[in-house]
């Protein structure tokens, strides 16, 4: 099974005036891959997540599940951009 493959499920933790969680939604967008968004200000759980979980309430911040039960939190909007770019073909087909 490859990497790309075993993704089961895709979060962006996010809040609106944000310019980088913006950037990182229009490549989402632009690429049509599904990934639930998380505004981390219209919504406190969604914040006390991503500081308990993820480590600290900085965004954007896609939130990465594995079909392992594995997470992986990944900060910085260039970061996740070029893995939504590189995951693309294998985001869309499983969607």
């Amino acid at each position: 099974m490859t990497k790309a493959q075993s993704i089961k499920n895709l979060a962006l933790y996010h809040y609106q005036s944000c310019p980088y969680c913006a950037a990182t939604r229009r490549a989402i967008d632009k690429k049509d891959v599904t990934v639930e968004r998380r505004d981390i200000q219209k919504n406190r759980e969604h914040r006390n997540t991503l500081t308990r979980q993820g480590g600290k309430p900085q965004v954007p911040c896609l939130r990465i599940e594995r079909d392992n039960g594995n997470v992986e939190w990944l900060y910085e909007s260039a970061d996740i951009i070029q893995f939504i770019n590189r995951h693309t073909n294998s985001l869309t087909q499983a969607a």
